[in-house]
Parts: structure tokens; sequence; C-alpha cells
């Protein structure tokens, strides 16, 4: 066959640079080309989609700064209210999605995720009260819920383990560029205050759920569900997707859902350890997305110069986050980069809690520790102590591992996609515990010890 000639799938002897498997062999360099493919056509569209996905969750803190807790009266800890309501429903329906997902198919299940969770948004924009606010936080929760583990569970069915851990970063660097972005977005739109009668508040909820609907709707159109199917392949690429996927598989994966594999699942002690370290991870992360321009005000900055102020960091994030993914697919090891990380981690955290407020050098040095320690991108959160002083702190590192590191630990489809949905859901109750940690004025020592406690434990977990 001409088609498998061009691909070198070869029946007598290979190359001593081809991979074999059984009886035929794969071109690294047509393997290349393929995966340049994939890396074009899959990798942009799912990290727009999480972009999307994490503005539409993190711009309360936006719009706390432009006067939102004001114009509805919010009082006491509502804003951290509005937050555990989000993630009370988000935890609840990660796992069902996860699994319907074959059933449903990717396009049209993640789009209409998608379109749900724009139109709660931009309803977001026309609130009066409290209530409004919690009601648009809960179906949020609902809609945004499945998206994680379905891009995730997506991404394993086109790439190999070792493929796994650069292309999963793409979610959490996404999620650090929506924070610069989302920054600069709302710079632009509260200067909208007072067109058509709306606060600046309001145009930064209903632009943006605006622009998330346009991207639903090219999800349906663009999003492949599998490579068989997918539009930008040829029948040479499928040929060797299917090669691709009997090396990368060590157990028979069935195309229906079979109740064994969530028991093999719920029995497995592996799901329970890596839903154990990501709820440790998460406690030290998710409190930054929503609250850090709350912080940064408090600082004394204006609302527009507060929302540049986080633009940068993100930035910063971004990119060394992609560095350490890419070392971890090359060594293919996970817990090699986790466990000493989360310990250095500690250490910054203990020097931030123990350095004298006004010696900003020695507390400088420290934000390097907590970079050092976490090892995978870089986030910008203050203690506001007396003085305030911006701390730089990664959070993503072990996070994004962790995912990668469970994904490539269950083998068969419905197991892998329940593993997943189950290490988020638990994962995700973290929002729950710092949402009520939220940003105010005082000292914010009790976050770091229960950072420092969550490092701890999570690096014991990995020994």
């Amino acid at each position: 066959m001409n088609k498998e000639m061009d691909i070198k799938l070869q029946t007598d002897a290979s190359s001593d640079h081809d991979v074999q498997i059984g009886n035929f062999a794969i071109d690294p360099a047509r393997e290349k080309k393929l995966l340049w493919k994939l890396d074009l056509c899959i990798c942009p569209l799912v990290m727009l989609i999480f972009l999307v996905a994490y503005l539409d969750r993190s711009n309360l803190g936006n719009a706390a700064v432009a006067g939102m807790p004001e114009d509805l009266g919010l009082v006491g800890n509502e804003l951290g209210n509005a937050v555990s309501l989000f993630y009370a429903t988000y935890v609840f329906f990660e796992i069902p999605f996860s699994m319907l997902l074959k059933k449903l198919r990717p396009n049209r299940l993640i789009a209409a995720l998608i379109i749900g969770f724009s139109v709660s948004i931009i309803g977001a924009g026309f609130i009066k009260n409290v209530a409004g606010l919690y009601v648009t936080r809960l179906l949020l929760g609902v809609f945004e819920s499945g998206l994680f583990p379905c891009l995730t569970v997506l991404l394993t069915t086109f790439y190999k383990r070792e493929e796994q851990a650069q292309r999963i970063s793409y979610l959490f660097v996404s999620a650090a560029l929506s924070g610069g972005f989302g920054g600069l977005l709302a710079f632009g739109l509260i200067r909208l205050d007072g067109v058509s009668g709306l606060q600046g508040w309001r145009w930064l909820f209903i632009v943006e759920g605006l622009m998330t609907a346009v991207v639903g709707i090219a999800t349906f159109f663009l999003l492949p569900n599998d490579f068989e199917t997918a539009y930008f392949l040829n029948e040479e690429d499928r040929i060797l997707m299917r090669l691709r996927l009997q090396q990368s598989t060590r157990y028979v994966e069935t195309e229906e859902f079979d109740i064994k594999e969530v028991w093999k699942t719920l029995r497995d002690p592996k799901t329970w350890l890596t839903s154990f370290n990501q709820i440790c991870v998460n406690i030290c992360s998710f409190g930054f997305s929503t609250f850090l321009p709350t912080i940064i005000k408090g600082f004394g900055y204006d609302s527009v110069k507060t929302q540049l102020l986080t633009v940068p960091v993100y930035i910063w994030a971004s990119a060394f986050y992609l560095v350490i993914a890419n070392l971890s697919d090359r060594v293919r090891m996970r817990a090699v980069f986790m466990t000493p990380l989360c310990l250095v981690s500690a250490v910054g955290y203990a020097m931030l809690l123990g350095v004298d407020v006004h010696a900003r050098g020695p507390l400088y040095f420290a934000t390097y520790v907590c970079v050092t320690g976490y090892g995978y991108s870089i986030f910008a959160t203050p203690i506001f102590r007396e003085h305030g002083l911006i701390i730089i702190r990664s959070i993503y590192a072990t996070v994004g591992l962790g995912v990668s590191w469970n994904a490539n630990s269950h083998s068969g489809y419905y197991k892998r996609a329940m593993a997943v949905g189950v290490q988020q859901s638990i994962g995700n109750c973290a929002g729950l515990i710092v949402s009520q940690f939220s940003a105010s004025r005082g000292t914010l020592e009790p976050g770091h010890w229960t950072d420092i406690v969550s490092r701890q434990a999570k690096s014991t977990s990995l020994r």
C-alpha cells in the first residue's frame, strides 16, 4: 500500500531511527510532522477555550476593584461566599461531564458548556443584588465544571503519555495568560463606566461573555472528536495515529461505557493519592486568581493601575511553566520535579512569615525561593502586612504535573476519564476553603501557614 510505504510502515527490517511496533515501524520524521499538525490544529483552540473560561471565572476580582461590591451593597464576606458557591456546583458536576464526553461527543458537549457559562457571565452584567450574584456564580460553576476534565481527557486521546505534560501545560498557561489579558481587558472596559447607564464592571461581564459565546460557536465547528474524524488529518496521518495508539496502549480500551471501569478507578489507590495531592496544591493557587486585584489595590493604587499591575507576572508565569513541562516530558518523570519543589516552596513561605516586614531585601529574596520551590509557573500574590509587599510565587507547577501524572497512570478511556473527574472534583474543593480567606485589610499570614502545611503534606505523599 503506497500510503503505508510513505509513512514507512515496514514489514521487514526497520532503520535504527524507526520506532518498532510489532511488524511495523514509525518514522520519527513523519511522526514529528504529525505532532506539528496536531499542535497547530488542536492546542491553540484548546488554549483559547480555557483562556476565556478563566477570564469568566476570575473576573470577579477585577469587578470587585471596579466598584461592584459598593454598587450591589455587599457586606461582610459575601464576595467570598460568591466564590464558594461557584465551587459548590463546580466540584459536583466534574465527574458526570467527564464520563459523558465520549457519548455526547467533545465538540457538542464542550461547545454547549462554553455557551452556557457565556450566558451566565453576561447575566452577571445585569444583576441588582447579592442574590443575583450568587445565582450567576452557581450557574457558572455548573457549566465550567466539565471543561478542564473534558479537555484533559480529549488531549490524552491524541497524544502519547510522554507528550501529554507539555500539552496539558497549555491549559495552565492559558489560565496564566488570562490573568494578564484579563487585566488589560479590565483596564479598558472599566473606562466604559456610565456608557448606556451601566457601570464599568457590568461592561466587563457583558463583553467577556460575548467573547466567550463566539469561542463556543467556533468550538462546535473546529474541535475534533477523535483522530479518525479530525478534519485536518489525512489517511496517512490516521494510519500513523493508529500505530501511535498501539504503541502507547497498555490496556485494551473499550468504546462502550463499562461500570467495571468506574469501580476499577475507585478501588485504585492512585486515584485517591493524586486527588489528595490536587487539593493540597489547589489550596495554594485558587485565592490568587480571584483576589489578586483586590489585594494589590490595598497597596493604595487606583483601580486602573491595579488592573495593569496584574499583567507582567502572568506573562512570566506562562514562559517558566512551559520550560518545566517540556523537561518533564523529556525525562518522562513527574515526581522528580514535584517532590523537591514542594519542599523548597515551603521554605520560601517560612521566610516570608519569619522575616521582618521592614526587611524588604530578604523578603524580596524569599520570593525567589518561592519561585524555585514551585518551579513551574510564577504568580504574584501580595502579603498585605503593615506596609505590604508583592510576593512572587508560582502555583501551577505541581498542579499541572499532578494532572498529567494522574492521566498517565490510568489505562482505558473510561477509567482515565473517571480518574481525572475524581481528581478534579476533590481537588477543587480547595475553592470552598480558600474563598473564606478573602483578601481584606489585615494580615494574610493564615493563608501562608495554610500554604506551608499544604506543601509539606503534598511532598510527603509523593515520597
